[in-house]
């Protein structure tokens, strides 16, 4: 694996072939980049796995919501129904 994120990998992760267009998407999203002589963008693959591998760990560390129907118990005493056995 090269040190450098190549040009099809960059039209991959931005979905956009343009080489301004590319440096607007990495702009917008934080990621440092050079722009070369000739209007390319040299992109450390350490910056594009820095940026994506965060936004991989921000959406593992969502809130999981979960039932809590242990309320449910209560609401039969209350009415005096009781559990049948089946």
């Amino acid at each position: 694996m090269t040190m450098w994120v190549s040009h099809e990998e960059l039209v991959g992760f931005t979905h956009l072939k343009r080489y301004s267009a590319q440096a607007r998407v990495l702009d917008r999203h934080g990621i440092k980049h050079t722009r070369r002589p000739d209007g390319s963008i040299a992109l450390r693959r350490e910056e594009l796995d820095a940026h994506t591998l965060t936004a991989a760990n921000k959406a593992k560390a969502k809130r999981e919501w979960r039932v809590d129907v242990s309320v449910l118990g209560d609401i039969g005493k209350k009415r005096g129904v009781t559990r049948q056995k089946l």
